[in-house]
C-alpha cells in the first residue's frame, strides 16, 4: 500500500507540473487571443472580449493551484489533498462553462458587432474633423481591405469617401483631403468581414477553454486516487500497530500473585 501511494504521489506531483505548464500556455494564448480582439473593441464592443478575459484570469488562478498541488502532494496530508482536487474541479468547471460562454457570444456576434459598428461609425462621422476615430476606421479599411459598414455607399451622406477606402494608408487622409473619384474603391463592408474575423478569434477561445479544461481534468482523478490511498495507508497503519501492541502484549497469569499449593493427606 505504500508503493502504491508513493506512485499516485508521483504521479500529482507529475500533473501539477503540467498543470502549471499548462498555465503558462493558457496565460499566453488567451492573451494573444484577447489582443486580436482588443485592437478592434471600438468595432465589437466590449462583451465580445469577457470570455477571453475570463481565460485569462483562470490561467492565473490555474498557477496558484498547480502550486498548492504541488505542496499538498508532498505533505501527504489528505483534507489538503482533497481541497486542492476540488479546487481543480473549480477551475475545469469554469473553464468548460467559459467554452459555453464563448460559443454563445459567437453565435449572437454578428448581432452585436452590427449594432456597434452603426452606432461607431454614426458617432465618428457626427464630427467633421479628422480625429482618433477616423484613423481607427483607416485602419480598419485598409486591413479588411473594405469600406464603412455594408460599404462605400455609407459615406455618400458625408459627400466623400477616405482614403483609406481607396487603398491608401490609415494616415494618409491626414495629409491629404478626401477624394471620392478613387479607380479602385473597395466595394464591399466591414460590417460582415469584421464579424467573421470576431467569429474566429472566438472560436479559438472556445476551443482553447475545451481543450484546457478536457486536459486538465485528468488531474482530478489522479488527486483523489492519492487521497484514497493515504486513507488506506493510514488505515494499514493503524492495523498493524494494533496486532504489534496485540502480540507484545504482557501475559497477565505472569503479574498474578503466587497461591499455595493444593494439600495432600499423608499417605500411610
Amino acid at each position: 500500500m505504500a508503493l502504491s501511494s508513493n506512485c499516485w504521489k508521483y504521479l500529482v506531483l507529475t500533473f501539477n507540473v503540467l498543470f502549471a505548464m499548462s498555465a503558462v500556455v493558457l496565460f499566453c494564448t488567451s492573451g494573444f487571443l484577447l489582443y486580436k480582439l482588443f485592437i478592434f473593441r471600438h468595432f465589437i464592443g466590449i462583451s465580445v472580449e469577457y470570455p477571453a478575459i475570463l481565460l485569462l484570469m483562470m490561467a492565473i488562478i490555474t498557477c496558484s493551484i498547480s502550486w498548492i498541488g504541488w505542496r499538498t502532494a508532498k505533505s501527504m496530508h489528505q483534507i489538503h489533498v482533497i481541497i486542492t482536487a476540488l479546487l481543480i474541479i473549480l477551475v475545469v468547471v469554469i473553464e468548460f462553462a467559459c467554452f459555453v460562454w464563448a460559443m454563445v457570444v459567437w453565435d449572437n456576434v454578428e448581432i452585436d458587432i452590427k449594432t456597434t459598428m452603426t452606432s461607431y461609425f454614426m458617432m465618428s462621422n457626427a464630427s467633421k474633423e479628422t480625429n482618433t476615430d477616423s484613423v481607427r476606421w483607416d485602419r480598419l479599411h485598409v486591413k479588411f481591405e473594405c469600406c464603412g459598414v455594408s460599404g462605400p455607399n455609407d459615406y455618400s451622406a458625408a459627400g466623400h469617401v477616405p482614403f483609406s477606402c481607396c487603398g491608401q494608408g490609415p494616415l494618409d487622409s491626414i495629409q491629404k483631403p478626401y477624394t471620392s473619384d478613387c479607380s479602385t474603391l473597395y466595394q464591399r463592408g466591414c460590417g460582415n468581414l469584421l464579424h467573421q474575423y470576431a467569429k474566429e478569434q472566438l472560436l479559438w477561445v472556445a476551443m482553447t477553454a475545451l481543450t484546457a479544461s478536457l486536459l486538465q481534468s485528468s488531474g482530478i482523478f489522479c488527486t483523489f486516487f492519492l487521497a484514497h490511498a493515504i486513507k488506506e495507508k493510514r488505515r494499514a497503519s493503524i492495523r498493524h500497530s494494533m496486532s504489534v501492541r496485540e502480540n507484545f502484549a504482557p501475559d497477565d497469569s505472569l503479574l498474578a500473585p503466587p497461591t499455595a499449593p493444593n494439600p495432600t493427606l499423608p499417605k500411610y
